[in-house]
């Protein structure tokens, strides 16, 4: 009986034994297969490499409990990227085994068949296109890095990590792409412009002076004011044309840097009208403009170059003898200008592009003269300053209504002060 019972009892510590481990195994899949989970999950929420390089090394270096860089090329070699813990330098022979592990998608340095006497085992990062970086790993034990069991976990850990790198990059691939495409589509319709409405009033301008140059002698005085008239007018017009270029390129490379002081509404809306005399001269103009608004906090040129974009188109677009509406108000804490016109309005798919660069209304198969570039210009400036612009169309009758909204200054200056 003793025997028996003690036989029995070996066998069931066994089985005991068994299932025990098998539990444990059990629980430490499921703590892996989680952590797998929780570090896609992660992943796939990340938008920059830089965060899911960081992630990966982290996860790496807590799940295999292992030093960990990342390597991705750059320049024609490759470079580190991320490590956990921190470590952005390689000695010659890591930089060698590295470099080879890259260019021949197998393993090396420690432990490896080439190069194993390296510090790190460098294991290339690979998806079902091509390897997209290296990742190396070290440790203090002596012996394999890497069990077949840790072989495995990192195998998942860094397929993941360079689906989401290729990801990324491929991403970048298309914004680039996307960049191209609107750089080739602004070129073409720059040149466009260029060579049809610059080319209009030079023609004028020549025309006009050639007259002038071979039958100014025998020409009316009258004829001859006319005359000149073009030739001004023209060369005005083709000012305008070259100073929206130049805006629209400064706007483009970043390089605005208003110049701002405080200045009432009134008196810019003052001076642009002032340049604006001979443009609305055909219309008429209507402005109301509180002497009691606040004082605006913007660089006075571009605003004022903003009103004159503003006024030239409602007087391009509206009808000879139509009233121009520039009015001004408080509303909370900004400040509001708007320009209203009596011509045919916005068409409403034309309301979100009419302030794109080279975009114009068209109506029917006329278009009117122009670069398309006045309104993208107005955006560039009123943003830079810190403000918004809108389109929308009247509600009582035909017509444009363009808004400008400022922030009220939250310091305003002492009276004799202002520049």
């Amino acid at each position: 009986a003793l025997f028996f019972y003690l036989g029995v009892a070996v066998v069931a510590s066994n089985l005991t034994a068994a299932v025990q481990r098998q539990a444990a195994a059990a629980r430490q899949r499921a703590r892996t297969t989680e952590d797998l989970y929780l570090f896609s999950k992660k992943l796939a929420g990340t938008g920059t490499l830089d965060d899911v390089l960081w992630a990966t090394a982290f996860q790496i270096a807590s799940m295999l409990k292992v030093r960990v860089v990342i390597l991705l090329p750059e320049n024609g070699s490759i470079a580190v990227k991320a490590g956990y813990p921190p470590d952005d330098t390689l000695v010659d022979a890591d930089i060698a085994a590295a470099k080879w592990a890259w260019e021949h998608n197998r393993p090396a340095g420690r432990a490896a068949d080439t190069l194993p006497g390296a510090k790190r085992l460098y294991l290339p990062m690979r998806t079902g296109r091509e390897a997209v970086g290296v990742i190396g790993l070290d440790n203090d034990k002596q012996g394999p890095l890497l069990t077949p069991e840790q072989q495995r976990l990192f195998d998942a850990l860094t397929d993941q990590a360079a689906l989401a790198i290729e990801r990324i990059q491929l991403v970048s691939d298309v914004d680039k792409a996307k960049l191209a495409a609107e750089t080739d589509r602004l070129r073409t319709a720059l040149l466009t412009s260029i060579s049809h409405d610059l080319k209009t009033p030079l023609a004028a301008i020549m025309g006009s002076a050639g007259t002038l140059k071979d039958f100014g002698a025998d020409i009316p005085e009258e004829a001859r004011a006319e005359l000149l008239t073009s030739v001004v007018d023209e060369s005005e017009r083709l000012n305008r044309f070259i100073s929206n270029l130049l805006d629209m390129t400064r706007i483009g490379s970043g390089a605005m840097e208003p110049n701002y002081a405080f200045h009432f509404a009134g008196d810019i809306v003052g001076t642009a009208l002032s340049r604006t005399a001979k443009i609305v001269s055909a219309h008429k103009l209507n402005v109301r403009i509180p002497a009691d608004m606040p004082m605006l906090k913007v660089d006075p040129v571009l605003f004022e170059q903003v009103l004159f974009n503003l006024i030239d188109n409602a007087a391009k677009y509206a009808p000879e003898d139509t009233v121009i509406d520039i009015r001004g108000w408080q509303d909370g804490g900004s400040i509001l200008i708007s320009v209203i016109d009596e011509g045919p309005g916005i068409p409403p798919d034309d309301l979100e592009r009419i302030f794109d660069s080279f975009y114009r209304v068209r109506k029917g198969d006329h278009v009117r003269a122009g670069t398309g570039l006045g309104l993208s210009i107005c955006r560039g400036f009123i943003e830079a300053m810190g403000g918004t612009i809108r389109a929308s169309n009247r509600s009582d009758r035909p017509g444009a209504i363009f808004t400008v909204r400022m922030p009220v200054p939250t310091e305003m200056p002492i009276m004799g002060e202002q520049e």
